[in-house]
């Protein structure tokens, strides 16, 4: 299935044209889709991570935290329970 494309105008350095050449042409695919391809991992590879600090405070009920100062206190380990809790 094949997508709509948009167009995009962006700069880049000498080098990194030098580099997108290069890569284009010793792959056989255009300079868009070598773009499109590293635009593609980059997403992949940078998908949101949970943030700890949110988590803790969201879970917080679940340790029945009775105040804010206990959070505030106790983090570190809150954190590190959390942490060993995924490893398993």
């Amino acid at each position: 299935m094949e997508y709509p494309m948009k167009r995009k105008q962006f700069h880049i350095t000498e080098q990194d044209e030098k580099a997108l050449k290069d890569l284009a042409q010793n792959k056989g695919l255009s300079e868009a889709e070598i773009v499109r391809e590293a635009i593609r991992e980059y997403t992949s590879n940078n998908q949101k991570k949970g943030n700890p600090l949110l988590e803790m405070a969201s879970k917080a009920e679940s340790y029945m935290v009775e105040s804010a100062e206990d959070l505030s206190v106790n983090h570190d380990d809150y954190l590190q329970e959390i942490h060993d809790n995924e490893k398993q």
